[in-house]
């Protein structure tokens, strides 16, 4: 599978004008709908690449645009910007001209001259651009805005009228940026940040052995997968009959690797292993015998009861090479449990949205021999907008991304201090068993701790 082309019956985002994200399955011979931006064809960028940008016509087919202006016209203060940058020292400087300034601006309803019913009547005969040319010329105190001014009245007009949409693949940092507004508590809150702070502290790489414990979806499992590159194992643990992968699915992975990958086992599986009943090797007569759904039904028992063996040999030989929690569930049973699991100087981490539960598992982690240095850390992020001139943070941002807690497993062994107890040369010597006990706090007084290599 190529995975830079758009494969049929995948999923893809829709970048929108707007400046958001949709996702859809591209099914052949389906007609995709984006609302007020159209509708259009999957057929028309199946079997294309991922990144360019498409217009919607009236047909619902769709023309490539293979200009580098995207989803929007390069702006005139970009173009102005890009031909000063390539200006030499040596080029004459042109008298500036007089610009607008807002000062004069009122939001005036009755500036635009076309109406809601004009405007609407335009939607269905003109295209996206020709529209803005319109409502633009249309407005009585466009010239007396500033340059700046202009251009976003422009950019609000594109994201509201093009026809325009760019599919992307499918990523865990494209998840991230979809859910993150639509519906965060899904994921837990997590961020493209804390996500790769989370797979750099686990050190998770291809061919790796890892625990995971995922209330994202599948989405910290997803990410592994990704780095891992197809090679290693993900054992995932769950605490529901069956594992919640339903942000997982968005990215598109074979069913076959997913199969070869990940091995789930329910939490009560985990912790209570004796209570998994043990499946009979039936003989070939007995299977002939039997009907095909009960034939199967018990191939895949067998098939099942093997799995989990594989995953109990490997929890009590300690073979994992990391941990991952990311679920709400109180820490200390899972911890207390899935340590012995780990290899020495192996990397634990768990997130969680809030604080709180983390500082608690740090003091039990800090009084736990197992565990060297158990640290909380957090990642924030804050962006800006930047322009020559005009640079400063975003309006409106989330704070935060959560908590992670960082510690490395250690296998410690009980160690001997070093020296010897020994008498001092004028202390009484005991001379029976009686005289001994009777005489226990006189030796105890003399006695006293002299360093090896000290001679008496």
């Amino acid at each position: 599978m190529n995975e830079d082309i758009i494969e049929p019956n995948n999923y893809v985002f829709i970048r929108l004008p707007s400046a958001t994200l949709r996702i859809t399955k591209l099914a052949p011979r389906s007609t995709i709908h984006l609302g007020k931006f159209g509708s259009f064809y999957a057929d028309d960028i199946i079997g294309k690449s991922y990144g360019y940008t498409y217009e919607i016509k009236d047909d619902k087919h769709v023309d490539t645009i293979y200009s580098s202006e995207g989803l929007f016209p390069s702006s005139t203060v970009d173009a102005d910007e890009e031909e000063d940058s390539e200006e030499t020292e040596n080029t004459p400087v042109p008298e500036e001209k007089e610009v607008g300034t807002n000062e004069n601006t009122r939001d005036d309803p009755g500036v635009q001259k076309l109406s809601m019913t004009e405007i609407e009547a335009l939607k269905r005969t003109a295209s996206g651009e020709k529209i803005i040319e319109t409502v633009i010329k249309s407005h009585a105190a466009f010239d007396k805005k500033s340059v700046y001014s202009q251009e976003k009245y422009k950019r609000r007009k594109q994201q509201k009228f093009l026809r325009r949409f760019t599919p992307c693949s499918v990523g865990s940092c494209e998840i991230i940026e979809y859910f993150q507004y639509k519906d965060h508590h899904r994921i837990l809150e997590l961020t493209s940040e804390s996500l790769g702070l989370i797979l750099s502290l686990a050190n998770i790489r291809p061919g790796g052995k890892y625990i995971v414990i995922d209330e994202t979806g599948g989405l910290v499992a997803g990410a592994m997968m990704e780095r891992m590159g197809g090679e290693g194992m993900i054992m995932f643990a769950h605490e529901n009959e069956h594992p919640n992968m339903d942000v997982m699915k968005f990215m598109n992975f074979p069913e076959a690797l997913v199969t070869q990958m990940i091995k789930t086992i329910n939490l009560f599986e985990l912790f209570y292993p004796e209570e998994e009943k043990d499946v009979k090797v039936l003989s070939e007569d007995i299977l002939s015998k039997m009907k095909s759904s009960r034939r199967g039904q018990y191939y895949r028992r067998l098939a099942r009861h093997i799995e989990l063996q594989s995953i109990f040999q490997h929890i009590c030989d300690g073979r994992f090479d990391g941990l991952i929690l990311a679920t709400t569930l109180e820490t200390k049973p899972l911890l207390d449990k899935l340590i012995p699991a780990l290899q020495g100087s192996r990397p634990l981490v768990v997130y969680n949205a809030a604080k709180e539960p983390l500082v608690a598992a740090s003091h039990d982690l800090i009084a736990d021999l197992r565990v060297l240095a158990p640290t909380i850390l957090e990642s924030r992020v804050r962006k800006y907008q930047v322009f020559p001139g005009r640079t400063h943070p975003e309006m409106t941002s989330k704070s935060g991304g959560g908590y992670v807690l960082w510690g490395t497993r250690v296998l410690p062994s009980k160690v001997q201090a070093g020296g010897k107890k020994r008498r001092k040369p004028n202390a009484p010597k005991p001379t029976s068993n009686g005289d001994a006990a009777n005489k226990a706090n006189v030796v105890a007084e003399t006695w006293r701790d002299v360093p090896t290599g000290t001679v008496a």
